[in-house]
């Protein structure tokens, strides 16, 4: 069945995957470990965040030397952040981590594997208690499996997911949590690595990690962004395809007990993904994706959750391109980042305040970008956005990383 709709996460993903693979598969299976970086290398630090005006400002420029893309970003306070993501070369792949130390970017070593691996998501609780979840590749079996990362202040070591159907890849792409020991993975499986997504939910309880059954969907389907809702339940988005292949919303709420899937509307005649969700309130929540249909661009696509339903928003009348993203700040305020058409045009971003959208320019470095996380800063009004050049996995791509100040 031939998926149709937004270019969106989930549709990335699968098709990152194949890439990976041809990549590993190129590799002798005795291969050693895909080498990374010394932190204090060429690759180490980037560059340092001055003082800056108003507005999005380009941190790290697309300069480094190898295929490497932003996935996620997350923030404790003006002197500490993570991005994660994943780096390709010709033998193969890495997951990718760099941490902001309050004055400069730095890349961190993670463990290494036999095969192409990524990361989707991050989420920090304490300088010594960050995750990061995503996919490796297994080269034997044809399919990858999940990847979740744990870091102790010192290192990163894996921790062990539950293991899967040796038919099926695994792939986490969200993270969210009530606490530190109540921490949910959300994503999809896939058998062959692209056919038959459906959904997936990881919970971690403070020892272990464990499979959560989530309610079933007629066809394809994933989740691609979470939310705990401060009510100590958690709502998860994303697609699930009709029969005919077009994408329609998707979303599902966990009460404490049991996941329910949650009625959502998509526009008439459009494929719709939601890609992302931000919790202010446990009646007041948002999601974030994108629409598109055969005769134009895609456009982007906003739902509101009052507690009752699920409403569609208005984002700005001139308004084009996916939002992968949306985030909600101390205050109130709501971001969303993502695309737009066009490779001379920078990724842009949104913002939602005295109940309505406006536009916020990135820096014009980031033509041709695509942001696919944008995160406060905790105790201050700043933001950043992470993501990549070249968003279609052409011959070369660079991560963008780019600070908002107030």
């Amino acid at each position: 069945m031939a998926r149709t709709g937004p270019t969106g996460r989930v549709e990335r993903l699968l098709r990152r995957a194949v890439t990976l693979a041809l990549a590993c598969a190129a590799a002798t299976a005795a291969a050693p470990p895909v080498p990374v970086a010394d932190p204090d290398g060429p690759d180490g630090p980037a560059d340092r965040v001055a003082p800056r005006a108003a507005g999005w400002h380009a941190v790290r420029l697309p300069s480094a030397p190898r295929n490497q893309e932003l996935r996620s970003v997350a923030a404790l306070g003006p002197d500490a952040a993570w991005a994660v993501g994943y780096e390709e070369s010709q033998a193969g792949g890495a997951p990718l981590v760099e941490r902001y130390d309050g004055r400069v970017w730095r890349r961190l070593k993670v463990p290494g594997h036999r095969g192409a691996g990524s990361l989707e998501a991050v989420l920090p609780f304490g300088p010594g208690d960050v995750w990061a979840v995503g996919s490796r590749s297994d080269p034997a079996a044809g399919e990858d499996r999940g990847l979740a990362l744990h870091w102790d202040g010192r290192a990163w070591r894996e921790v062990p997911l539950p293991a899967g159907p040796a038919d099926r890849s695994v792939h986490p792409l969200a993270l969210a949590a009530a606490g530190p020991r109540d921490l949910w993975a959300v994503g999809a499986t896939a058998h062959d690595r692209t056919t038959a997504p459906r959904p997936l939910a990881l919970h971690w309880d403070g020892s272990a990690w464990r499979t959560v059954p989530t309610p079933g969907t007629e066809g394809d389907a994933a989740l691609l962004g979470a939310a705990a809702d401060r009510a100590g339940g958690l709502w998860a988005v994303g697609v699930a395809y009709d029969p005919d292949g077009t994408g329609r919303p998707l979303t599902e709420h966990w009460d404490g007990r049991a996941w329910r899937i949650v009625d959502a509307p998509g526009e008439d005649g459009r494929s719709t993904t939601l890609e992302s969700v931000a919790v202010l309130a446990p009646d007041d929540v948002w999601a974030a994706g994108s629409s598109t249909d055969e005769d134009g661009p895609a456009r982007p696509y906003l739902l509101h959750w009052d507690g009752g339903d699920w409403r569609p928003a208005d984002p700005p009348a001139d308004a084009e391109g996916q939002l992968h993203a949306v985030a909600a700040a101390p205050d109130g305020t709501l971001w969303a980042a993502g695309e737009q058409p066009g490779a001379a045009v920078p990724a842009f971003t949104i913002r939602y305040r005295d109940g309505a959208w406006t536009h916020h320019p990135a820096d014009p470095a980031a033509a041709g970008a695509s942001f696919f996380s944008v995160a406060p800063v905790p105790g201050t009004g700043a933001l950043w956005a992470v993501g990549s050049t070249q968003p279609q996995l052409q011959d070369a791509w660079h991560p963008v990383v780019e600070s908002y100040t107030p």
